[in-house]
């Protein structure tokens, strides 16, 4: 027979534990839920292992009456690995896992745990990598060295290198690798290209020409396509008297002041070289008489261009508009048109740009 449940000294948690003789155990005989006696309960001794004649698929609940004041320590050690469950026939209940134990009493109304007496449970410790954990309730927590294909924890060494190392240039150098010592361009074993200075051949030596827009070209001699006939511009000045000029007449003008005449055949100047006329400048000594005009006009082999001006009562006039593109072997003159006695005006000057390479 059972001696009477007596409580210890002293309490343990919200309510007192009531220790018995005897201590039994519950087996779950099948693979399903296991409703406790309360003779089985009351021949406790504080302790009740729960064992199965089975192995468990699923947690399982151990139901047992709703005996309010006393408190068991209850292992799990049933097979199968699942949890059990200590609850009332109402209310709710405590999970205890597979190998524990925990404390179980009844409040009066459901089946708690008390962390305050035990102190709380760990179930099992894991590690997220590089963290590696044996598991289970005292488990061996470590981490590995890194390698180059393992990540870990990096040795005072391995930081010492890393710290040492020259911190990021920003670009790419363009001496590098076989040309990394040269003290000068003629020091180079392997080509150094046009886009970085070089002449695309070791040495870099020759001729180096180019426009700025795209990569300079190298010869060892200098292209004839590099070469002209000289560059630059020059001020033309010419002159004709008008001071016999007294009614509308056309006369032609050389722009080197070789002739004037009224055929338009003996003024012709050759020119040697290509190039571009501008900036037409005309004037007279004094003005010439009012509701008279000079028009001059430059003629490129006989044919009238754009370079054009008008002098109107007035002793000069200009053209910084227009220019004329001329060939070499191109003849140019001035074609001088009045209207009617433009002779008080006395010498007629004709000034013009020409440049026989582009400026730009």
């Amino acid at each position: 027979m059972s001696n009477p449940q007596v409580p210890v000294n002293g309490t343990l948690g919200t309510n007192g534990i009531f220790p018995l003789v005897n201590s039994p155990g519950v087996v779950f005989a099948t693979d399903a839920n296991h409703t406790m006696s309360y003779p089985e309960m009351s021949g406790s001794s504080g302790f009740l292992l729960v064992t199965s004649g089975v192995s468990l698929t699923a947690t399982r609940n151990l139901i047992a009456p709703l005996i309010q004041g006393f408190m068991w320590a209850i292992e799990n050690a049933t097979t199968g690995g699942h949890s059990i469950q200590v609850i009332g026939t109402t209310g709710t209940g405590v999970t205890i896992p597979s190998g524990y134990t925990m404390p179980v009493y009844c409040d009066g109304t459901n089946y708690v745990t008390n962390p305050a007496a035990s102190g709380g449970t760990v179930l099992g410790v894991t590690g997220t990598a590089p963290v590696a954990s044996t598991g289970g309730t005292n488990p061996i927590i470590s981490m590995a060295q890194a390698t180059a294909i393992v990540n870990g924890w990096l040795s005072s060494v391995d930081w010492a290198t890393f710290n040492g190392k020259q911190n990021a240039l920003g670009f790419t150098p363009a001496h590098s690798g076989a040309n990394s010592d040269i003290t000068s361009l003629s020091g180079l074993t392997t080509p150094l290209p046009s886009t970085e200075g070089g002449s695309g051949t070791a040495g870099g030596t020759g001729y180096r020409y180019g426009n700025g827009a795209s990569p300079d070209s190298y010869s060892p001699t200098i292209p004839a396509s590099a070469i002209t006939g000289g560059t630059g511009q020059q001020v033309i000045l010419t002159s004709a008297l008008i001071s016999g000029i007294t009614s509308a007449t056309t006369i032609y003008v050389s722009p080197y002041s070789l002739s004037a005449n009224s055929l338009g055949t003996n003024s012709n100047y050759l020119m040697p070289l290509a190039g571009t006329a501008t900036s037409l400048y005309v004037g007279t000594q004094v003005a010439i008489p009012a509701g008279k005009t000079i028009v001059v006009t430059m003629q490129d082999n006989t044919a009238d261009t754009t370079l054009t001006c008008t002098l109107s009562a007035d002793a000069q006039a200009t053209d910084l508009t227009h220019s004329v593109s001329v060939a070499a072997g191109d003849s140019i003159q001035f074609k001088v048109v009045t209207n009617g006695d433009v002779s008080t005006g006395e010498w007629l000057t004709i000034g013009f740009v020409y440049g026989n390479a582009p400026t730009t």
